[in-house]
């Protein structure tokens, strides 16, 4: 009796569920791709207060108030300066009192890029006492 012998069949790599498993996992970076482009920007504006006749509180001394207006502008306590001039009289400031306090004033339309950058050099002169207030309207 003649036996047939059985070729093994040659073994075959699927091709369709790994293109199947690549285009599941391109759709799932590039859809959250798109999520990490949206959260790098917020468009929001500071808070707006209205102008009252109430004055200030006297028990919270105001040394010095920094206004920062929209285009970069900056006024400490009515006179202008520019980063590196406020940067200098800070540094000044803090060699001679650490209990000075800073508010600093926004506008409404003025980036946080711009308020934070002031809140960065008080930082550098190692100034504590800093608050934060919107721009009263007028």
């Amino acid at each position: 009796m003649k036996l047939q012998r059985h070729t093994p069949k040659r073994g075959r790599i699927e091709i369709i569920p790994m293109i199947d498993t690549i285009l599941i996992l391109l759709i799932f970076y590039m859809s959250f791709s798109t999520f990490s482009k949206k959260e790098k920007r917020m468009d929001s504006r500071l808070p707006v207060i209205a102008k009252t006749n109430r004055t200030a509180p006297n028990n919270v001394p105001l040394d010095l108030t920094i206004h920062v207006f929209n285009h970069g502008r900056l006024t400490v306590n009515g006179a202008e300066y520019e980063i590196t001039s406020l940067r200098d009289s800070l540094m000044q400031l803090s060699s001679i009192s650490q209990a000075a306090t800073l508010v600093i004033e926004g506008e409404t339309d003025t980036s946080y890029q711009s308020v934070i950058g002031v809140l960065d050099i008080c930082a550098q002169a190692h100034l504590t006492n800093v608050a934060f207030r919107p721009f009263p309207t007028k």
